[in-house]
This record gives C-alpha cells, sequence and structure tokens, in this order.
C-alpha cells in the first residue's frame, strides 16, 4: 500500500492529531474522513477523535499550533 503525502497550507487551519504513545506533540497526524482532512472546528473535531481513538490518550490542534507542536485539547 502507497503511503499518502499531505501538504499543509498555512492559510488553512486543519485538523491534526497526536497521541500519548507516540512522542507527545512531536508526531502528529491528519484527522481525515472520506479521504480528506477535515477543518479544525474544536468540539467537532474533539468528538471524532473520542469516538475513533476511545482507548488512546490524545491531543488535538489546527495547523498552526500542531507546528508549535501544542495540543490545544486533550482527554488526558
Amino acid at each position: 500500500m502507497k503511503k499518502q503525502e499531505f501538504k499543509i497550507d498555512l492559510n488553512k487551519e486543519m485538523a491534526w492529531i497526536t497521541f500519548l504513545e507516540e512522542n507527545w506533540q512531536n508526531v502528529w497526524h491528519p484527522i481525515m474522513m472520506n479521504g480528506k482532512q477535515l477543518k479544525f472546528d474544536s468540539d467537532i473535531i474533539m468528538e471524532i477523535a473520542r469516538e475513533r481513538w476511545s482507548n488512546k490518550i490524545f491531543g488535538i490542534a489546527p495547523t498552526s499550533q500542531m507546528l508549535a507542536r501544542n495540543a490545544v485539547r486533550d482527554n488526558i
């Protein structure tokens, strides 16, 4: 399977997630739906993350905060 490549558009605040067991706030993954990265909305993205990764400790952030290595919300 070919790994997908992602481009960061600094003009858009997209949704990102980081996991405690995976180098917290240093390794980030885009939050995707139907093959497209979701725009960041704190409440909606938190609901999606809680549903998808209920068994993990995670943090979410928009692009600007992801680049600053800062999870703006978490489930710790």
